[in-house]
């Protein structure tokens, strides 16, 4: 006997882009009353989706993230470990772990695939035990991350406009990175670790992260000059950026630790949510920890 599934839809009315005011109706034309019961709640503050989700996870077959990648880091972490899946309609500025999915970027999409309830597990990621779906970084995304947290408009071209701005002023510092069977010191205008493929907005910075497999890839970038950038650019956006000489990756399953000397404070992000921390980062991968539709 079929059993109704549990729907809850959790929603950040004011991330990224475009009118969430839309959803409610769409909900209730493409999830079908015989096979679904869904609740709408808003989140109110930062952490507010965290906070619901973990209250809730008990009464829902699955919990879906209506924001950015924000939004997804959030809901996503309170579920890991957990039955209950989690589904995501992308509306953030990036919506970097959705468009590695291939989650469809529209509403409909996006309903659509949730209908279709295919749950199945993908690995987490912590860092200094806070946990990441997709990516988290140290460099110069980091730089951005933060100051993008304050400039005010969202969306692609603000982003890019911060990035042009920055880039020249940014001072790229020493990574001391160890592992298993890693031991590196460099310097690097960018350190991240992606679990899948991309930051957002297409900017692939590891084409062959499989989300699935227990392994996380170290990534490292090269300061480059001004002449060069609309080249390696390109590379991201083309999906073929470990083509570049700039470029760099380690595969790992064990813990991995990124320090940066002299730093008592840094910025570094989570699924391009700004924190700081003191310069000492331990990276643990957590196995299909978490069920997504």
């Amino acid at each position: 006997m079929f059993t109704i599934k549990k729907i809850l839809f959790i929603i950040n009315p004011i991330s990224g882009v475009g009118k969430k005011n839309t959803i409610p109706p769409l909900i209730a034309t493409y999830l079908s009353a015989d096979k679904f019961s869904w609740d709408i709640k808003y989140t109110e503050k930062r952490k507010h989706g965290a906070e619901i989700a973990s209250t809730e996870k008990e009464n829902y077959d699955a919990i879906i993230a209506v924001g950015g990648d924000g939004s997804v880091n959030e809901i996503g972490s309170a579920l890991i470990g957990h039955k209950c899946a989690l589904g995501i309609i992308p509306c953030g500025s990036g919506n970097g772990l959705a468009r590695h999915l291939h989650i469809p970027l529209k509403v409909k999409g996006a309903l659509q695939r949730i209908a279709e309830f295919n749950p199945f597990p993908i690995d987490t990621g912590l860092v200094n035990d806070k946990p990441f779906l997709g990516t988290c970084g140290f460099g110069f995304d980091a730089h951005v991350a933060e100051k993008f947290d304050s400039f005010g408009k969202r969306g692609f071209f603000s982003y890019a406009r911060l990035v042009i701005r920055e880039y020249n002023r940014y001072q790229a510092p020493t990574f001391k990175i160890t592992g298993k069977d890693i031991e590196i010191e460099k310097e690097a205008v960018m350190c991240s670790i992606a679990n899948s493929s991309q930051f957002g907005n297409g900017f692939t910075i590891s084409p062959n992260s499989d989300i699935q497999d227990g392994i996380f890839e170290l990534v490292l970038l090269d300061r480059f000059g001004w002449l060069k950038a609309p080249a390696v650019s390109r590379k991201f956006f083309s999906k073929s950026i470990q083509s570049s000489k700039y470029f760099s990756s380690v595969a790992f399953k064990e813990e991995l630790n990124i320090t940066i000397p002299e730093s008592d404070s840094v910025s570094y992000h989570i699924d391009g949510e700004s924190l700081r921390g003191d310069g000492n980062f331990k990276i643990q991968i957590q196995p299909k920890s978490l069920t997504l539709l």
